[in-house]
């Protein structure tokens, strides 16, 4: 596939021509410089579907009606950008650069013609959003099938959902999804186990009419719509990620269940939308608006309305050389690679499942990735995410590698500029890196020469993109696939790519889900397999006759190497496959685990990685034969090239030092990832866009041109002569591998033989006298199961457990530390059964995960020495019941007080039993930290609501605590030896903040600030009444 921008590679040169001598804030010196980049109407169209707010800007101009010198600065340098853009960078960008097919044959040939073809399509959110709405429609709904959203489960009283796209309200949810959840009540529990399987609406509602005869018919379906809103249950409404027409789909589902006003309505849309797509590109804005309209007359939506494809009239057929040069690229570039296959929170994750699950044990995808009963997800993600953390990988990827490249890099600047890559050196960086055999990849090249006819010749030159490009071949076309007449070549070729890495015996699956808004236009691609496992989404069966298979269906398993999925019902490898390059942030948790280990246990493909070194200012080109691996960079970090305050003289004179300095050419692309523009910083408007983009983002980088390497792209021309800038992606495949991976595929355990809980509480050591017990469990519900579920295990045990206590912990993992004290016997056969029943309780309504039992080693020397420790483990008794009973007023309401408050009310309960009225001295002898003080002062009162002046004996600032209990406590400080009481003060609270809020530092640092401020505030009434 080539990817070509919409304009000739001149316009970049228009945009410094036409600016010359250009105030950007002179309204008549704007007009003209706007009207000279918008004369091609294809450009404005282009700004109409890529930027609104920017057009909208340009009519405004246009119109003659009044603007701000800002207002014009703005929109002159958001014009240029984007005409910049859509002449100088092909990466497929609505009507601003398209994709056009390429082929290798022996002759040459190279044409871009003038009848582009536009694919338009409703945007994904405005979708989203119109089918929300008729899913709520109760007639509707009742004639749709349903199915519940297999990512659901129950946890304690509560049906959870880990990530749903959709807010309660219906709305596109944001950036980063919470679980959400619903009561787990009869109705809730009956209408889902009705829809285990695809059934109609009407269905679960005569089940549900039937359980329950006195409930309204209305109420019903407002449970039904409640439950399809929220995304509890799923609707078959919603298109599967395969289907390139996702509106000729919603007309079949709407004519299937006899919907005609609603399926007459996506007609109209999809006519209207076809009227746009057959017009000619450059016929005018007119028909978008129109189309617009259309759209938001049937659903409004404040967002974007339209997504467009472009597909590029071109002609394009490369010599075979260019494919056989990319072969030789790729074995270079993957001989001098780190070839790095861990990733650190991968690494991680499958350390943690083998130490929790062992290896060959198949574990339920869903219940590895509960954060209350499993691991909870890796590091790192963030639909819901968890708690887990990884230091962040080294930058190091191996002395010997990084000391090669140093010496390559020095050698470059003492001579030519140009690190060139010849066997030697090759051999080189390939011993000090792992021997392993290269995995397919997709490449992304500029194929440079200076006319079609020095491009037969084999005079040419590839320069390999540093941003693009793709371990999974056909990952970067599926998503253009539907462009094209056939797209089974594109699926055949991801076919073969993965045949490659498949072990044998695996099972390939074509994945669909649901993703976040913002991403639903670039999710939609082909389905290469037959068999679909579908995750978080409706069970749609293809055409192919393929299996379909659930989340559900799925369990996650371990060999020394790798983690993989499994079928939880035959234990057989499962390998997940999208042909799109979605940023993983935009899926659920459950999606991405699947996604990232189905490479995992193998090295990647990557761009060229310079290891240690990469952090220097400037870099060289690195090339191979007639292939640049990386262009000459520069990194922008310089300070006065960031420096806001200067002006605009003062900061042209630092780029101009800079330039001189690091041998920077006049022309550079500048950006971060696949977001960069060619500028020239002779030119004053061009010198402003960098100076904006360096604000926007300092880790900005510099890349030379084609034109500065030595190298030009005249070979790809219009019929008036005009050169485009143009990528080819190019699929390699490893030589000489029999299609498929020798290794055996993953095997394991079905689920149903796991050892599901933790090591049972060890017996036989008769000299121990505390049980201890570890309850892992998730921070978010650690308060329910104090409040609400402790207090029951507690009422089984003797003595009520006798003086117990505990704390909460994170790592490695959170959990709580529960500490029983007692006759070792009476621990063995009365305490550990209680604590197991209670914990395997909790386990099976999704509340807690394992349970593991430790050796209790008192923290003696911290709690002021042997002859102190008993009173410490009292106050921690008296604490512990405390807190639960706070915890529970807080859940029942009863107490409002925001906890750092409220913690900070017991600091000063406890630091008055420890210094008497002289307690105000102890806070203010610590430093005031403005930003907590802040929050001292926006709680004020009721912080002093708790401190009081002549509190009742026993309750003071503890807000509603316990007398009693309070009384007993203090009671136990006393006990301590005097010379401790204290030394261990500030051990005491910082226990205490962790038992009542946990282990978080902001939440401490201003529950600290609190208790200062009150003892500020006690010690000026006592001053006042002097």
């Amino acid at each position: 596939m080539l990817r070509i921008p919409l304009l000739p590679y001149s316009w970049v040169e228009r945009t410094v021509a036409a600016a010359e001598g250009l105030d950007p804030r002179d309204r008549a010196q704007v007009e003209r410089y706007v009207a000279t980049l918008i004369a091609d109407e294809r450009v404005l169209e282009a700004l109409l579907l890529s930027s609104p707010s920017l057009h909208r800007a340009i009519r405004t101009l246009q119109a003659g009606e009044p603007m701000k010198p800002a207002a014009l600065r703005k929109l002159t340098l958001g014009t240029t950008r984007y005409v910049l853009r859509a002449a100088g960078r092909p990466t497929p960008f609505g009507l601003l650069a398209g994709v056009a097919p390429v082929a290798f044959g022996d002759a040459c040939r190279a044409r871009v013609g003038e009848r582009h073809r536009v694919a338009v399509r409703p945007d994904g959110d405005w979708l989203v959003g119109l089918l929300s709405a008729w899913e709520r429609d109760p007639a509707l709904l009742r004639r749709l099938r349903v199915v519940t959203n297999d990512l659901g489960f129950a946890r304690g009283d509560r049906w959870v959902l880990p990530f749903t796209p959709v807010t309660d309200e219906g709305r596109a949810a944001a950036a980063r999804t919470k679980e959400v959840s619903v009561r787990h009540t009869a109705a809730v529990r009956l209408a889902l186990e009705a829809a285990e399987q695809p059934c109609t609406g009407g269905e679960i509602a005569e089940r549900l009419t039937s359980a329950f005869p006195a409930v309204a018919a209305g109420k019903v379906d407002g449970l039904l719509a409640d439950l399809v809103r929220r995304g509890f249950l799923l609707t078959e409404l919603r298109p599967p990620l395969a289907r390139a027409d996702p509106l000729l789909y919603v007309r079949e589902v709407l004519a299937s269940v006899a919907d005609r006003e609603k399926e007459d309505a996506v007609a109209r849309i999809a006519k209207v939308l076809a009227d746009c797509a057959g017009a000619p590109l450059g016929a005018g804005t007119g028909r978008w608006d129109t189309a617009e309209r259309a759209l938001r007359d049937l659903h409004r939506h404040d967002g974007t309305l339209l997504q467009t494809d472009l597909r590029i009239d071109a002609e394009v057929i490369l010599p075979e050389a260019v494919a056989r040069e990319a072969e030789s690229a790729a074995t270079a570039l993957w001989r001098a690679s780190a070839k790095d296959e861990r990733k650190p929170h991968l690494a991680d994750y499958h350390r943690a499942f083998v130490e929790r699950y062992g290896v060959g044990h198949a574990v339920p995808l869903l219940e590895v990735l509960d954060p209350h009963s499993g691991l909870g997800p890796p590091a790192g993600y963030e639909n819901p995410g968890g708690e887990r953390r990884v230091a962040p990988a080294a930058a190091d990827r191996g002395p010997a590698r990084d000391a090669v490249l140093t010496d390559l890099v020095l050698s470059a600047a003492a001579g030519s500029g140009e690190i060139v890559l010849g066997d030697a050196v090759l051999n080189r960086l390939a011993d000090a890196a792992p021997d392993t055999a290269p995995t397919p990849a997709e490449l992304c090249a500029q194929v440079t020469a200076v006319s079609q006819e020095a491009l037969a010749r084999g005079e040419f030159r590839l320069i390999l993109s540093q941003t693009t490009g793709s371990p999974t071949p056909g990952a970067l076309f599926g998503r253009f696939a539907y462009l094209f007449d056939d797209q089974e070549p594109v699926a055949a070729l991801a076919r073969d790519a993965m045949a490659t890495t498949l072990r044998e015996g695996a099972t390939p699956v074509s994945l669909d889900f649901q993703v976040l808004p913002g991403a639903a236009n670039v999710t939609r691609a082909l389905a290469c397999w037959p068999d679909r496992l579908t995750v978080g989404s409706f069970p749609h069966h293809p055409s192919s006759g393929g299996r379909v298979r659930g989340a559900r269906d799925v369990a996650l398993a371990a060999d020394e190497e790798r983690l993989f999925a499994v079928d939880a019902a035959t234990g057989r490898e499962l390998v997940a496959h999208t042909a799109t390059v979605l940023s993983m942030g935009f899926t659920s948790d459950a999606v991405r685990l699947l996604r990232e280990i189905s490479s995992m246990g193998r090295p990647t493909w990557s761009v060229w990685d310079w290891g240690a070194i990469g952090s220097a200012t400037r870099l060289p080109r690195v090339r191979h034969g007639r292939t640049v691996l990386t262009p000459a960079r520069w990194k922008m970090t310089d300070p006065a090239l960031t420096d806001s305050s200067a002006s605009d003289e003062e900061w042209g004179r630092a780029l101009d030092a800079w330039r001189a300095r690091w041998a920077v050419p006049r022309r550079v692309n500048v950006g971060t990832v696949d977001l960069r523009v060619v500028l020239d910083l002779s030119a004053p408007l061009h010198r402003t866009l960098l100076r904006r983009q360096l604000a926007r983002d300092p880790g900005t980088v510099a890349y030379e041109t084609l034109e500065d390497a030595g190298y030009a792209e005249h070979w790809l021309r219009d019929d008036e002569g005009g050169a485009y800038r143009s990528e080819v992606l190019i699929p390699v495949l490893p030589r000489g591998r029999d299609g498929r991976d020798s290794r055996d595929a993953g095997t394991a355990r079905a689920p149903a033989g796991m050892a599901r809980r933790g090591p049972a509480p060890r017996q036989g050591n008769r000299h121990r006298q505390w049980y201890y017990a570890k309850l892992y469990l998730a921070t978010a519900g650690q308060n329910e199961v104090l409040a609400s579920h402790l207090p029951r295990l507690l009422a089984n045990l003797p003595d009520g457990g006798g003086h117990w206590f505990f704390i909460r912990y994170i790592d490695p993992e959170p959990h709580l530390r529960l500490r029983f004290p007692g006759d070792p016997r009476a621990l063995l056969s009365d305490v550990a059964p209680a604590v197991q029943d209670w914990a395997d309780d909790l386990y099976r309504r999704r509340l807690a995960g394992r349970l593991a039992v430790d050796r209790y080693e008192p923290e003696t020397v911290r709690y002021g020495g042997p002859g102190a420790i008993a009173a410490a483990e009292r106050f921690f008794h008296h604490d512990s019941r405390t807190v639960v009973g706070q915890l529970a007023a807080l859940s029942a309401g009863t107490v409002t007080t925001p906890p750092p408050v409220l913690a900070a009310g017991h600091y000063v309960d406890i630091a008055r039993q420890v210094h008497g009225p002289d307690w105000p001295a102890w806070f203010l002898a610590m430093p005031r930290e403005e930003e907590h003080h802040r929050y001292f002062r926006e709680h004020r009162d009721a912080a002093l609501g708790l401190l009081g002046t002549a509190p009742p004996p026993g309750t003071s600032a503890s807000g509603q605590a316990d007398p009693a209990g309070l009384a007993e406590r203090a009671a136990a400080l006393r006990d301590f030896p005097a010379a401790s009481r204290r030394s261990v003060l500030a051990g005491v609270l910082h226990m205490h903040h962790n038992r009542l809020i946990g282990a978080n530092r902001t939440s401490e640092e201003r529950s600290f600030a609190v208790a200062r401020g009150m003892a500020q505030t006690e010690q000026a009434r006592r001053e006042h009444l002097r």
